[in-house]
């Protein structure tokens, strides 16, 4: 998501410089010159999402819960990978859900409740280092940022179901805020973006397995 002392801003700026990719199963850190305002809350992510009730009153019978319709499993290569593509894209919006309230909590608990995600070590050092300093600091966010769409780039079949799905997702932080542990408000830099494109790797980690995070390369030049 290094010192205690060192600025929110500073904090900011690390992390926007960091950008990991998955290549071959192997993570690679690269590390850029951004904008520390560039990136506003160390990615935070939806602040809600909408949870379906699976049952409702049976015909007849007001109080009775309906039993769900059991989904058919996926037989064929497409729609297995129509199912993968489909729960990647979901695990994606859930990690931007989560880290938003972790940011918007002062980062506590970041590392119980972020650290499922990540699949690679490199991934959880350099953005684990990032939401330490946040917590130690006492910054804090407001606001979450919305995955807006997001389109497949590469689908990787396996035979072990250890499948790979690459995707260019467009992330919104219009409304996020970033503030110190005074309560003052970074600003955002003027000129600075406030949608533009992620390229994230996301792999299934086997059978019964979830989807994690494996690769995250960022592209602060590429409105959308």
């Amino acid at each position: 998501m290094v010192s205690s002392a060192i600025t929110p801003t500073r904090t900011i700026a690390v992390l926007i410089g960091i950008a990991v990719l998955a290549i071959g199963g192997f993570a690679v850190v690269r590390s850029g010159v951004l904008d520390p305002e560039t990136v506003q809350g160390a990615i935070p992510g939806p602040g809600s999402s909408a949870s379906e009730s699976a049952t409702a009153p049976a015909s007849g019978s007001p109080s009775a819960p309906r039993s769900p319709s059991a989904s058919p499993s996926p037989t064929t290569p497409e729609q297995i990978k129509a199912k993968n593509i489909a729960d990647a894209k979901a695990r994606l919006v859930e990690y931007y859900e989560t880290t938003a309230q972790v940011a918007n909590n002062g980062y506590k608990d970041w590392e119980k409740r972020l650290s499922k995600f990540w699949g690679h070590p490199d991934i959880a050092s350099s953005l684990g280092s990032v939401y330490e300093d946040n917590a130690n600091s006492g910054q804090y966010t407001t606001g979450a940022a919305h995955v807006e769409q997001s389109q497949v780039v590469r689908y990787e079949p396996d035979d072990d179901s250890f499948e790979r799905v690459t995707l260019d997702v467009c992330i919104n932080f219009s409304d996020v805020k970033t503030y110190e542990a005074s309560g003052s408000q970074v600003p955002r830099s003027a000129g600075a973006p406030t949608r533009y494109m992620f390229t994230y790797v996301m792999l299934h980690q086997g059978f019964d397995g979830v989807w994690t995070v494996n690769g995250e390369e960022r592209h602060a030049g590429r409105a959308c």
